[in-house]
């Protein structure tokens, strides 16, 4: 990507200059709109906010959130999601039952903005820690663990997990406990 062929979505733009631009000083722009004040949460960063257009593969049927980290794909490579779908199968769901998302997609948006708008109540992290997701906290690998109407699995990148046997297993103990299997 060239320096000088940079897109910017408006909502970035409009973040970068919060105040109109205007080349003619005779011309009076209307005054900025001041955004909304935002409850402060305790957390240093303000929560972007949600975007205009969700970005996500599945039906969602069942409220399965399942979140992945791969900043060259819109979602996922092919052969990841072939091995997401054998794993949802032999948890008897098939991905209409879950919303897949990209964590690449939504850099700033914090995990509440995203799980309450997929309803989730399952949440499936790959490649990407529950810290790394914007949880308030840190669980080991597997470990099955409820947090605010959630319940929660981290596990390493989809195409890592495809050729690592052991890992498939400690995995598929997490997803039993996880979906009473």
């Amino acid at each position: 990507m060239s320096l000088n062929k940079i897109d910017l979505s408006p909502q970035l733009i409009a973040r970068l200059y919060p105040k109109s631009l205007s080349i003619d000083p005779a011309t009076q722009a209307p005054p900025a709109a001041q955004p909304e004040p935002v409850a402060n949460t305790g957390e240093n960063a303000p929560a972007m906010a949600a975007p205009a257009e969700w970005k996500s593969l599945g039906g969602n049927k069942k409220n399965i959130l399942v979140v992945v980290q791969y900043p060259e794909d819109l979602h996922l490579p092919d052969t990841s999601f072939q091995f997401l779908s054998q794993l949802l199968n032999a948890c008897k769901f098939t991905p209409n039952d879950v919303a897949i998302i990209n964590r690449h997609n939504y850099p700033g948006l914090d995990y509440k903005a995203i799980t309450e708008h997929f309803q989730s109540t399952r949440l499936l992290l790959f490649g990407i820690t529950t810290t790394g997701f914007g949880l308030p906290f840190e669980i080991p690998q597997y470990q099955v663990q409820s947090f605010a109407g959630l319940t929660v699995v981290h596990a390493p990148a989809l195409h890592a997990l495809q050729e690592d046997k052991p890992a498939k297993t400690q995995l598929w103990s997490s997803l039993k406990k996880m979906f009473n299997i």
